[in-house]
């Protein structure tokens, strides 16, 4: 990410999404309706700070429906995806365009406000949550700044528009979004106002959208250094209120500081201290997929321990496979600490490629045994014993064994 010095100067180098053609025919739709346009938000702020993005959000003074028309007499297709809040989608050859119609929230409920449109492009800036996110950018690439979003940026300061607890109050979602933003733009620099502020406003975070923290709690795992941002959100007792309890910081820390990628499910688990029981609750609760449910299980299952012999190691890799290996073995070494050395055990999982087992359903069956509980119940004897055999036993070797007489 670049430096104070370096936010990149995207009058004389706009961004690419900028010289995108679909870009220019967006804007010259809305332009022809009679509109004043600026792109706005996360793509401004990205673009400064020199990072691709494909999410473009554009602000207008035309009402949605004006949007639509000129849209479509254009040949771009109009999506209704926010219409209650003036948000319309734009797509033109596989490209997405927010639109949105300036706007200024009238009551609020602490997660969705009522709004109404506006003509003030500041008023507009105002109802936005953090400084840098209020950066416009106008069709001839001058920058409009009306809440010193660009200073803050610079310092890589996060701070909220105006009075933090209010911004908050509109919508609670703001305190998770605040420590996601810090994880991914702050340096070590919190807003004293902010934090207090997220913190006055922790125990209220159960009236949240599980699949809404859900959502957050990952964006903010998944970005190349979530530590500070968590043990921020411990010191507030945020982060209790997310994940039901105490976290297990030293292990997910210990994680981070192995020269091993990991990802947004492998830290959460790190964060539970691997207590698969207390994983699978928590993911239960927050609506994770079934695919990440049984991830987690099989992450948290406790199969790899130190110092195993190599032939149980074998064996784990076969019952759990090599992401589950892996997995664990990257859990176990933050829970030993990085000078734990289990190098050995990545380089097997890496180069492991799981053996057939080389007796079959129908071996049984044309030896006369039949269909049902005894057949699956002779298979899994075979397999056990083929395994602790270091997979050697041949299939003539295990039948001969288990049907002597067939």
């Amino acid at each position: 990410m670049p430096s104070k010095a370096n936010l990149v100067d995207i009058f004389s180098n706009p961004p690419p999404w900028r010289k995108w053609p679909e870009t220019q025919a967006v804007l010259d739709a809305l332009i022809n309706e009679g509109g004043a346009v600026r792109f706005v938000g996360g793509c401004v702020r990205d673009a400064l700070l020199g990072l691709a993005t494909d999410d473009i959000d554009i602000a207008t003074d035309l009402l949605p429906g004006t949007v639509i028309q000129g849209l479509e007499r254009a040949g771009i297709t109009a999506l209704p995806t926010g219409l209650d809040h003036g948000t319309i989608t734009a797509v033109l050859n596989k490209r997405h365009f927010e639109i949105t119609t300036l706007r200024v929230d009238v009551v609020s409920h602490g997660r969705h406000a009522e709004i109404a449109f506006t003509q003030h492009w500041e008023r507009d800036a105002e109802r936005r949550d953090f400084t840098f996110n209020a950066l416009y950018l106008d069709p001839a690439g001058e920058l409009v700044d009306p809440v010193g979003g660009l200073a803050d940026l610079a310092v890589r300061h996060v701070r909220f528009i105006g009075n933090a607890e209010d911004r908050i109050r509109e919508d609670r979602l703001r305190v998770l979004r605040y420590f996601r933003f810090y994880a991914r733009f702050g340096a070590n620099n919190p807003d004293e106002h902010a934090v207090r502020a997220c913190a006055k406003a922790a125990r209220q975070l159960g009236q949240l959208s599980v699949e809404r923290v859900q959502k957050e709690l990952f964006l903010l795992l998944d970005s190349e250094n979530p530590g500070p941002a968590l043990e921020l959100m411990d010191d507030t007792g945020v982060l209790a209120a997310i994940i039901d309890g105490p976290a297990d910081k030293g292990r997910l820390k210990s994680l981070l500081s192995l020269d091993v990628p990991s990802d947004g499910l492998l830290r959460f688990a790190a964060l539970l201290g691997g207590d698969k029981e207390r994983a699978l609750h928590l993911a239960t609760k927050l609506r994770f997929s079934n695919k990440q449910k049984d991830r987690l299980a099989v992450m948290c299952a406790g199969d790899v321990v130190a110092d195993m012999p190599a032939s149980t190691r074998k064996e784990a890799l076969y019952k759990i496979g090599k992401a589950g290996f892996l997995e664990q073995t990257l859990l176990l070494w933050a829970s030993l600490g990085p000078n734990h050395k289990l190098d050995a055990y990545l380089e097997e999982a890496s180069c492991w490629t799981a053996p057939e087992f080389p007796v079959t359903g129908q071996d049984l069956l044309s030896r006369g045994i039949g269909e049902g509980e005894k057949l699956g119940r002779m298979l899994k004897e075979m397999e056990s014993r083929w395994i602790a055999s270091g997979f050697r036993r041949t299939k003539a070797e295990l039948l001969s064994d288990f049907l002597p007489d067939a």
